[in-house]
């Protein structure tokens, strides 16, 4: 008897001290993992509350390794939105910086001070252009606005976004056609952004066309899909281009001379994404199509 007790006292010593040694092992992984450093792990067979512990450092690990780089990509993504923001910014501030300038000078005529004050005023507009889209594609970006859907006539949406670039329109002579059987269907989405998204297409097409050429907008209508294909007479892009165009400050090729940001249609594709749609692009010997195509409700 007083052997079986020795020896289940020794079996009892050696597990304490195997115990203690895992425990001190587990607690230098966790030091090695609250220091970032790249933890090795050795194979544990039995299903133990050690093993079970291992594992659960080694899924900690993952998902924190997956988090800072997470973190890390949106750190610089920031970075580089705010060095774009800088950029963009710095030509119309130094003009109104210039032009406020010369106003300054008692010396210069009317006709010129009436120049000088339009200069600013254009600059101006250019800030509030830029800042509000800036705002608009950060949000966007980041999941902070929603899309609010709700059962809407798709016709009235067009039309609303057309009657926002009329005026842009009628300066180039320009005119937009809308057509369609089907358009007074109505389709699940929300208007506000759709027409936002449906303006900056409409608002490309005019900067790019010709003067005195059309714009053909039509609606189209499936069992599955509606869809605004808006064609233009244009620049167009280059082959290769149909799917950079919708990278955020990416502008094509053949505008690059061409005043613009390429904020535009990045915002388009997000919004358009936040419907559930997808774009389409179609390449013209000159122009483009592009199209907004949106699922019916229940697809």
């Amino acid at each position: 008897m007083a052997l079986l007790l020795a020896g289940l006292y020794f079996l009892w010593i050696d597990r304490q001290k195997e115990y203690q040694s895992e425990l001190g092992e587990i607690s230098g992984y966790l030091d090695d993992l609250l220091q970032k450093k790249d933890i090795s792990y050795y194979s544990v067979q039995n299903d133990t509350l050690t093993s079970k512990i291992f594992s659960q450092i080694q899924r900690v690990q993952k998902m924190y390794g997956g988090i800072t780089a997470l973190v890390e990509s949106e750190r610089d993504g920031i970075k580089k939105l705010l060095a774009e923001i800088a950029h963009q910014l710095r030509t119309p501030l130094s003009n109104m910086e210039t032009y406020l300038t010369l106003l300054e000078d008692n010396r210069i005529e009317e006709s010129e001070k009436e120049t000088y004050i339009k200069a600013v005023e254009k600059s101006e507009n250019k800030l509030h252009f830029l800042i509000e889209k800036f705002i608009v594609a950060a949000r966007l970006e980041n999941q902070i606005i929603q899309i609010h859907k709700c059962d809407s006539n798709l016709k009235e949406t067009v039309a609303q976004a057309v009657f926002q670039v009329r005026k842009k329109a009628e300066e180039k002579n320009i005119n937009i056609i809308v057509q369609g059987e089907d358009v007074d269907k109505k389709v699940i989405h929300d208007r506000n952004w759709l027409c936002e998204a449906i303006y900056n297409l409409l608002d490309n097409s005019i900067k790019y066309s010709p003067v005195s050429t059309d714009i053909v907008v039509t609606l189209i209508s499936n069992e599955m899909f509606s869809e605004i294909r808006i064609e233009d007479s244009g620049t167009g892009i280059e082959k290769g281009e149909e799917n950079k165009i919708f990278q955020l400050y990416y502008r094509g090729k053949n505008v690059s001379n061409e005043e613009g940001y390429g904020i535009g249609l990045f915002i388009t594709r997000e919004i358009v994404q936040k419907h559930d749609g997808f774009m389409k692009v179609k390449r013209k010997d000159s122009g483009l199509i592009m199209s907004i195509i949106l699922p019916k409700a229940g697809t």
